[in-house]
């Protein structure tokens, strides 16, 4: 059979090392680390994608100096006990086939304040706009300190047996921060002029090889934009590169996008759905004419096999990073290389799990995939011991979920929807822009569904009797919730809409639009973007901080951009507080102020309503079959709560 993605699946050297295929996990924090040394779910994460087919793995970011730990969880690899820790690790990953890098880094300003970090430092104490933090400037002798730090580390992860490592001179961390005339106004050795500038990198790169040989392998990562005001140019990027090239010591460049320095540059850190990898990577040729033959990877939005394939067919770079699609889906490359690429979980940029729990300081999940960051404890799904008749209400994401972990137990599973067509709320966030990858997910569980024979009933409200009728031994209820109407509006001269109606595609013949907002939640903004869209005059008013602060920061932010760039009135810091005939009141949430408002429509988007799955439930809690409710059924919740409960509940039964 020929191969689909014949340049994705072929072999590659960088350096002395070959890799398998062009696939790679970049190096992205787990938060699985206790005492900055990682764990054994650490160990199991990387190796379940080692597993699954990867052709190379980037760890996550290795600090490498006391100064640069930038948060309680990051990685300490100048300690010597990483050494013992990281040859385990290796030799698993190396028997499963991939090759294992690390990162090297130190933050610099870019830090998160903490109890064992409250001096930030950088080449020149100048305040940063996203940490709002100053930092203390570096002393000469630091800095050298920092430069043997490097090489501390790349000795320690060389004994460990890594095949590569990968200094990280991306997105305004310290290597950035010694090059950039914004960040560094140092006028001694180490600033003053583009050669003193790049003195910093020159040191490391050359010592780190001195110490580790030529049989290692090095790499940097750079940013080939900021995307922002503060940090380096394309053209500046270029410079840098040229630069760097010309020591003669590099073996490979990683190329992303984006800069930590600026709300607007971090959302390129882990660009949203909105974003392409065609525009992000349109000036990589530039790339390639400086580094001639050296490998170039390029990492960001890579979130299929397709795209993945098109970009290496252009000569966009060598090696893809498809970190998220590989934290969805650790067994993604052995899927699509046996021809079953439909049975692929593939990510959704909802950016929850990963990257939105590790600025939270929580060990790295993933909405789609509850077993990721869990390797440990959901090695396999196993088969029950008992067969059981398992009944799932409700055919939205939880109840699907529900229904495919029972049957892959073996039970003999029946799923139940009132609608005509499955999916539940998916329908509705399928609604909001860029919303591409939520319909990947959607086909996918369908796909299982069909895959694995489960009868469905769909446009037929389940009741008492079908538990009755049937020798059922557990029922599932993922009936989920539908919008909160908090008062009687029947008798008013506006038009009222909930956030559903609007995504759901209803057509709204109003001009001037208000929509209420409870909690700075993706279908209050998601709705707003969508009225705006559409050439509404449109107004969010929201009981929250700010618009969108429920939201992961960087689609909050790039959301943000396309609300004000649309004319988008923003409204934080007030409440419904009454629905009239011809107006509405809000109330300001700190000092009870009131406003009026008279639009011409509103749109609700103030939570959500489980009580007819409470009824439900209460119904069938005398029959005898044990019950279980997940989701917005059981609570009103996010979509990760409700995906992991179905999971651990299918699991259960």
């Amino acid at each position: 059979m020929e191969m689909k993605y014949p340049t994705l699946f072929s072999s590659f050297m960088i350096g002395n090392v070959k890799l398998r295929n062009r696939i790679m996990t970049s190096g992205h924090q787990t938060t699985l680390v206790e005492n900055h040394l990682p764990t054994e779910d650490f160990s199991a994460y990387h190796v379940e994608r080692a597993k699954g087919g990867v052709g190379l793995i980037v760890m996550e970011a290795h600090g490498v100096h006391k100064t640069g730990l930038n948060t309680p969880y990051a990685i300490d690899a100048s300690d010597p006990k990483i050494i013992d820790i990281h040859t385990l690790l290796t030799k698993k990953v190396h028997d499963h086939g991939s090759r294992i890098f690390a990162q090297l880094i130190h933050n610099g300003r870019e830090a998160y304040l903490s109890d064992n970090n409250t001096s930030v430092v950088a080449p020149s104490a100048i305040p940063t706009e996203r940490f709002q933090i100053v930092p203390r400037e570096l002393e000469e002798e630091e800095i050298e300190e920092i430069i043997e730090g490097f090489v501390t580390s790349a000795v320690h992860l060389q004994k460990a047996g890594l095949d590569g490592l990968e200094f990280v001179g991306s997105h305004a961390y310290l290597f950035e921060q010694f090059w950039s005339e914004e960040m560094n106004i140092r006028q001694d050795k180490w600033g003053g002029s583009f050669e003193n500038r790049l003195r910093f990198s020159r040191e490391v790169i050359k010592r780190v090889r001195e110490a580790v040989g030529d049989d290692m392998v090095l790499g940097m990562r750079i940013s080939l934009e900021s995307m922002d005001d503060k940090g380096t140019s394309i053209d500046e990027t270029l410079q840098i590169i040229k630069h760097l090239q010309a020591l003669g010591i590099l073996d490979y460049w990683s190329l992303v996008v984006g800069s930590s320095a600026t709300q607007k540059g971090s959302s390129f850190i882990v660009p949203p759905s909105s974003e392409s990898a065609q525009e992000l990577f349109a000036r990589t040729q530039e790339v390639r004419e400086i580094i001639a033959h050296t490998p170039l990877i390029i990492t960001s939005r890579m979130y299929t096999p397709k795209i993945a394939e098109e970009m290496l067919q252009k000569g966009s770079g060598n090696v893809i990073g498809m970190t998220r699609a590989l934290i969805a889906d650790p067994h993604m490359p052995n899927k699509v290389f046996q021809n079953i690429e439909k049975q692929v979980i593939p990510c959704i940029a909802c950016n929850q799990g990963c990257i939105g729990r590790y600025q939270e300081h929580l060990p790295i999940r993933c909405t789609v995939n509850p077993r990721t960051g869990q390797e440990n404890h959901y090695q396999n799904i196993l088969k029950a011991e008992k067969q059981q008749h398992v009944i799932v209400v409700g055919g939205g994401p939880a109840g699907m979920t529900a229904a495919i972990t029972a049957k892959q137990r073996g039970h003999i599973v029946e799923l139940y929807e009132k609608r005509n067509s499955l999916g539940g709320q998916l329908n509705i966030m399928s609604g909001a822009l860029n919303s591409e990858q939520v319909t990947n997910w959607y086909n996918y569980l369908l796909n299982e569904i069909e895959r694995l024979d489960i009868p469905t009933h769909k446009g037929k409200r389940f009741q008492k009797r079908e538990v009755e009728s049937k020798p059922v031994d557990s029922v599932i209820l993922a009936t989920g919730a539908k919008p909160y109407v908090p008062f009687d509006i029947g008798k008013t001269s506006y038009g009222v809409y909930t956030a559903w109606d609007i995504l759901g595609g209803v057509n709204v013949r109003e001009k001037s639009v208000v929509v209420l907002d409870w909690k700075g939640d993706w279908i209050g903004v998601k709705a707003a973007e969508r009225l705006a869209l559409n050439e509404k005059e449109v107004e969010i008013i929201s009981a929250s901080y700010g618009i969108g602060e429920s939201l992961q920061q960087y689609i909050r932010n790039r959301t943000l951009k396309r609300l004000d760039e649309a004319n988008v009135k923003l409204t934080p810091h007030f409440k419904l507080k009454e629905i009239e005939e011809n107006e509405i009141t809000i109330k300001n949430i700190f000092s009870g102020r009131s406003e009026k408002r008279s639009p011409q429509a509103i749109v609700l988007a103030i939570g959500t309503d489980a009580s007819e799955s409470l009824q439900l439930y209460r119904s069938l809690k005398g029959t005898g079959k044990k019950i279980y409710r997940i989701g917005d059924a059981y609570s009103p919740r996010s979509l990760d709560e409700a995906v992991e409960e179905a999971f651990k509940t299918g699991l259960k039964v």
